[in-house]
């Protein structure tokens, strides 16, 4: 049991240097270790390459690496095209004086995609910095220059202009674009009409405090796709491959051939097989994000039947859990949330049903060119029943749920591409795509769609409250009641318009929005959906640099030329939406096949066979093994394009069954078993821990979720400056909780639940203390702790029977003899005290359950305890102590 309190969070030296890294070093010092140098981790920096070691911590001069990039020895300089802003190299010299701190990795830093266009800091610059930049800046700070200072690149951001640099990477708080949007000096005020909104100013925090990434490379000379772009190997529609021939009996199936004959090709040999506890623990959280419980797990052991596997696969398939798995994965790609994400962040109470939705679609193994279409398009699906139709509508809740922290429609087009394209559509936006063969013609093409679509919105600065909601029946815009209320709220609204047209206006206001939530306390209700309807159709301009003060040429709707040229049809009449959704969901659209079944596999195999599931493009990650990906992607829709087959083929697979055993001589060939010689160990992901805490306990709800608790409508009345937040508790599976943009749940924030600003390809996994002191202290800890506990003790078993039951429960494997001696020790020797001193006072939802306190500061105390609960309590921290270790925490 190896608690991870021992392992440090990345410090702000070695964040800034790997900034730096990232940016200006990946490109051929990871895997393709230039000079025999790779800069992505120290130890590799400390061995060094054909020069000799890259790094002497703590002695900046006497490093390679430094004299390189100061380009003090004409022999020596690094980068090779120019010479980093000296911000940059100062961040490099802090980070070796500093020692040289580890860089921040993931917890399985081998399987991690070593570089990528849409790695969170580059997306979180294209979806956040860069719109706001040029929404807000670019009018007079690119090439006007106003105060000689341009925001249109890192190197000018630097570089400054009058006033001198514009941002301090070694300590971002004295930035003077902070202080210019803060508006803390009275002659330093950006923009100068209005200041930003709290979140916009905080995106800009967070950007320049993770090093101000900027996406680099040259811009592409030529705006025309030509037949070479098309070349691409993701580009071309994927044919079926043949299988190898592989003569071993070791392939189960024709996915182990393909790795079986690559294996061969580079002289590996697969480990042994996992025992058979090790894989059901597997299958069982990779399937349903659950552990197997002790029945389960005793009756696969007893059953020698040869098919005793696959009728566990089967059983796990046909769960209900299956769906809120894989469900919650398609919701860290579509950046699911409950809030709209603008600056007040409204909540919207009927996104449940869209997350309902896709439970319901993953567990009855909807076709997920089906799935795509009606996510897109559901409403323009014809429809053989009035359920159906309205089911279809609230699967565009998708479209609906657009992040509204800038542009709605923007949004929709980039997660359009990262989800079902894997494609960085995002990156076209301001300008022709840098490295992909995307023009800024075709990313307004499908914008331009979009535009053309009435989304409904639920609450803003000015409109605090849901409109162009769709009603399950469309008669109600007809009905007396609805009638009435608008007549009454349509002067409300239109002065709470006037005055906000004035420039202040904090007196006047509060007086109008009293009026209107006293409205809403009685609003009509009818049953409606939070989704999107037909607007009028029209073609956008092109937004240079993406300000829509700026416009180019206007642009018909159309669909990426790279991917096949395929045009609207000339008789198109609406939005374009359907016609969309058939091109992403046609078997002649080279990507999207591939790319679903990469998602399915990383959940599977830990890494992708393209590493990189948000991008198949230039900068992206190559296929590790592309006749599989091709194979899997063929097969996927050979046979219906069905989820639940494609997986079930996946887990079969005797490359699954692999045991996460070490070879020392495949570690020298292969050491990032890319080829897949054993299966890779893992951290188990927030949802995952947070529900295995709540089966084993007890805790569990499984009651339906339904919507969340929000404040009534009538009672709304958030800004920029007071946005809504809450935190709803409950004891349903993880994907239940109420997720918001703005701020994550702080259970999530701690364990990397996913950012639902931005579509999410991959989990960060991280290991810190912080994480360790949650399970110590915290209340759900305690809570599940104390359940368990009570289960356990009730049942009058003897002391080394009780160890082993939450052995069996926690592991899902019985206690060793040297283990229970160790706990009845613990137990003892806890109790003991307990005893003698009394519990520490607490007060909370996790007052019932206490820990021993190490320290010398006296501290309020119960009296004494009784032997009985003098043991509850020491059990339950034994109990808490399972749960803090990695054998809990860690997947085989």
């Amino acid at each position: 049991m190896v608690s991870a309190a021992g392992f440090a969070q990345a410090s702000p030296e070695s964040t800034r240097a790997q900034a730096v890294f990232q940016q200006s070093c990946y490109g051929c010092h990871t895997a393709k270790m230039k000079g025999g140098l790779r800069v992505d981790s120290l130890p590799a920096m400390l061995k060094g390459g054909d020069s000799g070691p890259a790094v002497v911590p703590g002695d900046p001069d006497a490093s390679l690496l430094l004299k390189a990039i100061r380009y003090k020895d004409q022999e020596l300089q690094m980068p090779p095209k120019g010479k980093l802003p000296d911000a940059d190299i100062d961040a490099v010299a802090a980070w070796i004086k500093a020692g040289a701190p580890d860089l921040p990795v993931v917890a399985d830093a081998s399987n991690a995609p070593k570089a990528s266009l849409a790695s969170a800091k580059e997306q979180y610059f294209e979806n956040k910095v860069r719109p706001l930049l040029a929404a807000n800046c670019y009018t007079c700070h690119t090439s006007r220059a106003a105060g000689g200072l341009r925001l249109d690149s890192r190197q000018a951001i630097l570089t400054g202009g009058k006033d001198g640099p514009a941002a301090n990477l070694q300590d971002p708080d004295k930035s003077l674009l902070l202080t210019a949007v803060h508006y803390l000096d009275r002659n330093l005020q950006m923009p100068p009409k209005k200041p930003l909104d709290p979140t916009q100013t905080a995106v800009l925090e967070q950007w320049i405090k993770d090093g101000m990434v900027w996406p680099a490379g040259d811009e592409r000379m030529n705006a025309v796709v030509t037949d070479k772009d098309r070349k691409f190997w993701s580009y071309q529609v994927p044919a079926m491959p043949a299988v190898p021939d592989v003569k071993s009996a070791w392939a189960y199936n024709d996915i182990d051939r393909f790795l079986l004959a690559k294996m061969e090709a580079e002289h590996l040999t697969p480990v042994a097989d996992a025992d058979k506890r090790t894989l059901l623990r597997r299958v069982t959280f990779d399937l349903t994000g659950l552990p197997p419980t002790p029945v389960e797990i005793n009756a696969f052991l007893r059953d020698k039947t040869q098919n005793a596997y696959e009728k566990v696969v089967d059983r796990l398939l046909a769960s209900k859990a299956y769906g809120e798995r894989w469900g919650r994965m398609w919701m860290d790609v579509v950046r699911y949330s409950d809030t709209t994400g603008e600056g007040a962040d409204y909540p919207i109470p009927e996104m449940y049903k869209y997350r309902d939705y896709i439970v319901a679609s993953f567990n009855e193994d909807k076709p997920y060119d089906r799935f795509i279409r009606e996510q897109i398009a559901g409403d323009l699906l014809p429809y053989k029943s009035e359920p159906e139709h309205w089911n279809n509508v609230i699967a565009t809740g998708y479209v609906a749920n657009a992040n509204r922290y800038e542009d709605h429609v923007s949004d929709t087009v980039d997660n359009i591409g990262y989800a079902y394209l894997g494609t960085s559509i995002a990156c076209a936006r301001c300008h022709d795509h840098k490295f992909d063969p995307i023009p800024t013609a075709d990313y307004y093409g499908i914008y331009g769609i979009f535009a053309s679509t009435v989304y409904s919105t639920s609450g803003a600065e000015e409109s605090r409250y849901e409109r162009n909601m769709v009603y399950r029946d469309p008669n109600v815009v007809k009905s007396q009641k609805y009638i009435d209320f608008e007549a009454q709220l349509k002067p409300i609204a239109d002065s709470i318009h006037a005055v906000h047209q004035l420039p202040y206006f904090d007196d006047i206001l509060p007086a109008l929005e009293a009026r209107r939530m006293a409205l809403f306390a009685n609003v009509p209700k009818f049953e409606d959906a939070y989704a999107v309807m037909e607007g009028k159709p029209h073609d956008e301009y092109i937004q240079h640099l993406g300000d829509k003060k700026n416009l180019g040429d206007r642009v018909p709707r159309h669909f990426l030329q790279t991917l096949g040229n395929w045009q609207m049809p000339a008789d198109t009449k609406d939005s374009g939406r359907l016609e969309l959704a058939n091109w992403i969901a046609s078997p002649q659209n080279p990507l999207t096949a591939r790319v679903m079944v990469n998602r399915l596999w990383q959940g599977h195999f830990g890494t992708g066979i393209v590493a990189t599931p948000n991008d198949f493009g230039v900068r992206g990650v190559a296929p590790s093994n592309q006749p599989l990906l091709d194979y899997l992607a063929v097969s996927f829709m050979k046979n219906g394009w069905s989820m639940k087959a494609m997986q079930r083929e996946m887990v079969l697979s005797h490359a699954y069954r692999l045991s996460s055993d070490d070879s020392e001589a495949n570690a020298k060939i292969d050491p990032d078993d890319v080829t897949l010689w054993r299966h890779a160990r893992s951290r188990m992901d927030a949802e995952e821990i947070r529900d295995a805490m709540l089966q084993t306990s007890g805790l569990i709800d499984e009651s339906p979720a339904g919507e969340h608790p929000f404040p009534a409508e009538g009672q709304w009345n958030y800004s920029g400056h007071v946005p809504f937040h809450a935190v709803y508790e409950t004891n349903r599976r993880t994907l239940y909780v109420m997720t918001q943009r703005s701020r994550r749940h702080p259970y999530l924030g701690i364990f990397d639940g996913a950012d639902s600003t931005m579509s999410v390809g991959t989990r960060d996994h991280s290991i810190t203390p912080l994480q360790s002191l949650y399970f110590m202290n915290g209340d759900f800890t305690k809570q599940c702790a104390a359940r368990l506990t009570t289960g356990i003790l009730a049942v009058h078993l003897k002391e080394d029977e009780q160890i082993n039951r939450a052995f069996l429960l926690i592991y899902g494997r019985s206690a060793t003899k040297d283990e229970i001696t160790h706990a009845q020790e613990f137990l003892h020797s806890v109790s003991a005290i307990y005893k003698q001193h009394g519990k520490p006072m607490a007060t909370g939802m996790g007052a019932g359950l206490h820990q021993v306190a190490m320290t010398n500061t006296p501290a309020a105390t119960t009296p004494p305890l009784a032997d009985n609960e003098a043991y509850t309590q020491a059990f339950g921290n034994f109990i808490q102590a399972l749960y803090a270790s990695n054998e809990f925490m860690f997947l085989d």
